[in-house]
């Protein structure tokens, strides 16, 4: 918690010290995003969240022709030029704008960093001052006899500028400097400077004196021109510098002035902005994937790719400690051999052992930059695989230890405190990650469980129902046996008296004829109730529910004249296919339109309705009758097995949960609606093709 306060309070020093810069700042990723900017800027562009720096800085819809931030992507070099900008309140500005490639830790371009300084004032002065140099010769006089009057103000503002001033002949000799001059470029005496043989010598980078030099000559001034110089023992200073010729009274160049703006501390403050930003863009991700994901294996591994990403290190393992928090597994790795990943004593490690179970003993982050200097029994295993220096992350997760993570280095490479901070920061990411998997686990074993406890209790609720099943199944079948018993019993006394002649023909023929209405009784029951348990297999099929239906009422429709019932078909026109088994769904036709002649004893009105369902992508079939209806108390029941209002021998009550059953497998619905002396209607829902 004390390494997240450290890193918000230098991250708000950051940008404390970007505000606090004087030209306007921006930063613009490879979409031409705008993702960053100073205060300065936004006050005077104004920035929408996204905004394409086109359009904000120069309102436009295409990219700019030449543009700097494209420059630098191919050849990784910093560029700079002088535009005119649009500013929200309308005013036009021309600026003198440097586009620089910022890097993250692996050497790839993050993002183009812009700087633009506002010379609209400064262009206004030089054209006034060309105008008033008309006349330059009379100029110089003029001020030649001021000079000596004004010599001394000038020398006061020369010493007490901020600035470092270089005055130099025409070859560069150094002839004056001011006192901040010396400080900036860490010299103790205006003499050591003024001894040197030219100013070229403060130049690092010849290269950029040779562009100082050609732009001077074009131009006669350069301003803010970046470059290092080379001060006291060798140091070296970001420098820009301001410079301009000094001209003789001929017009020829008797000298130069170089204002120098030491730029050292702004650019190592910018540096680790820089590198604060993508280290906390990374540790945003790594968040965003520890919350957005209960797969621990998915987490640890994006995190080490998120990690190697955006630092110099190149290789990362990740351990975790087991139930007893005895010994530390490996559970995620990247960036070593495979001989080095196959032995045991990287697999796995006792809490205590080497510095990787000492980071658990000890309960807090470790970092070794040399491990040869360091007593462990593993250090030249570890060595041997070329590893120069190792971070061992302390994972914690609600004040208890989790595991370790180690970050190493295969090259030359210091952590300093700020990868330190970061790290414990992604360690504390991890410990949240391994949390939540292990909760996740937690809650997956009672979901288990409370499964198990479920489908105890429907076996359970099976055998009650099958007792109750086979109870209702002997009755049913033991009346139609009992008749058929009595029966053969009461022919075997006929034998017996031998009373079976021709005169008892007709009523043992009676006798027989009520046998097989009995037996064939029992065989309807037997085979409705294997049609309700047969689980067979349904063959989905795409049909016209307009021929199923005509299908079906060609079965039944002598039947229902018989009994004065009138057929009205409302069937919609143009009705698309359904997805269902043919003889299936007949089935539970023929099943509501019997049931619906049987409610309409003294005959009636059955009418067959199919439309389009309410529910898109479903059909709505509709058996209606004018018949008995259902009560309310028998309407809850009536999908139940056995569960009937017909006369004995008229039916065993499995039609119906035959149907439901039939429907529910073509995942479908069936509803009814009924009222008692004015009929029924069973709605059934069908998914169309």
């Amino acid at each position: 918690m004390r390494n997240s306060k450290n890193l918000l309070q230098q991250e708000k020093s950051y940008q404390a010290l970007l505000q606090s810069v004087t030209d306007y700042v921006i930063a613009v990723n490879k979409d031409y995003q705008i993702i960053m900017s100073n205060d300065l800027f936004k006050n005077k562009f104004g920035m929408d969240p996204g905004g394409l720096c086109y359009q904000v800085l120069k309102n436009r819809d295409v990219r700019c022709e030449n543009c700097l931030m494209e420059m630098c992507y191919q050849d990784d070099k910093a560029h700079w030029n002088e535009e005119i900008f649009a500013m929200k309140n309308g005013k036009i500005a021309q600026m003198r704008v440097k586009a620089t490639p910022v890097k993250n830790d692996r050497g790839k371009i993050a993002y183009i960093l812009e700087t633009a300084t506002d010379l609209t004032e400064k262009k206004r002065l030089q054209e006034e001052l060309n105008r008033i140099t008309g006349n330059l010769e009379g100029l110089i006089t003029d001020r030649l006899r001021h000079l000596e009057k004004s010599e001394e103000r000038y020398r006061t503002i020369f010493e007490r500028s901020r600035d470092g001033i270089i005055l130099t002949d025409s070859n560069g000799k150094i002839i004056e400097v001011n006192q901040a001059g010396v400080e900036i470029l860490g010299y103790k005496k205006k003499k050591e400077l003024l001894s040197l043989e030219s100013a070229l010598q403060l130049f690092e980078n010849k290269e950029n004196l040779y562009q100082l030099r050609k732009a001077l000559t074009q131009k006669g001034f350069v301003t803010e021109f970046e470059t290092h110089l080379v001060g006291r023992q060798g140091k070296v200073f970001d420098i820009l510098i301001t410079s301009n010729v000094i001209l003789g009274v001929i017009g020829h160049i008797a000298g130069y002035v170089l204002i120098i703006r030491n730029i050292t501390k702004i650019k190592r403050a910018q540096q680790q902005i820089e590198r604060r930003s993508i280290r906390l863009a990374a540790l945003n991700a790594i968040s965003m994937t520890v919350s957005s994901s209960l797969d621990l294996n998915e987490v640890l591994n994006n995190t080490i790719n998120k990690l190697l990403e955006v630092l110099e290190a190149d290789s990362v393992r990740i351990y975790l400690l087991d139930k007893k928090r005895e010994m530390l597994n490996l559970a995620a790795h990247k960036g070593f051999s495979t001989k080095f990943i196959e032995e045991n004593l990287v697999r796995a490690r006792k809490v205590g052992a080497g510095f990787l179970g000492q980071t658990v003993s000890i309960g807090k982050t470790r970092l070794v930059d040399n491990l040869q200097e360091f007593d462990d029994p593993y250090v030249d295993f570890i060595v041997k695989e070329g590893l120069k220096s190792t971070i061992y992350v302390y994972l914690i997760s609600k004040g208890e230890p989790v595991g370790v993570m180690c970050v190493s280095s295969h090259s030359e490479f210091r952590f300093s405190t700020g990868h330190m901070e970061f790290l414990t920061a992604v360690g504390n990411q991890i410990g949240v990650a391994v949390d939540n998997a292990r909760l996740y686990d937690h809650i997956k074993k009672a979901y288990e469980e409370l499964k198990e406890a479920q489908e105890q209790v429907i076996r359970s609720e099976k055998l009650a129902s099958l007792g109750k099943l086979a109870a209702t199944i002997a009755h049913e079948i033991n009346n139609p046996l009992s008749a058929v018993l009595t029966y053969i019993r009461l022919m075997m006394k006929l034998i017996a008296r031998d009373r079976f002649t021709e005169e008892r023909l007709g009523d043992i023929s009676r006798y027989l004829s009520t046998m097989e209405l009995e037996t064939a009784r029992c065989g309807e029951i037997v085979k409705n109730l294997l049609a309700f348990s047969r689980q067979s297999k349904t063959a989905i099929e795409t049909h016209s529910m307009k021929k199923i239906i005509e299908r079906s009422l060609a079965l039944i429709t002598h039947e229902l004249k018989l009994e004065e019932i009138k057929i009205v078909k409302e069937i919609e026109p143009n009705l698309p296919n359904v997805q269902c088994d043919s003889k299936q769904i007949q089935q539970v036709l023929l099943n509501l339109m019997g049931n619906a002649s049987e409610a309409m004893a003294k005959g009636g009105t059955l009418t067959v309705t199919v439309k389009r369902s309410e529910r898109d992508g479903f059909l709505d079939v509709v058996i209606s009758d004018t018949g008995c209806g259902i009560s309310k108390e028998n309407l809850k029941n009536i999908f139940e097995p056995f569960f009937t209002t017909k006369q004995e021998g008229k039916g065993v009550g499995l039609g119906l949960s035959i149907a439901y059953g039939i429907i529910a497998r073509h995942n479908g619905s069936i509803e009814v609606k009924s009222e008692l002396k004015k009929g029924s209607s069973f709605k059934v829902v069908l998914p169309i093709s």
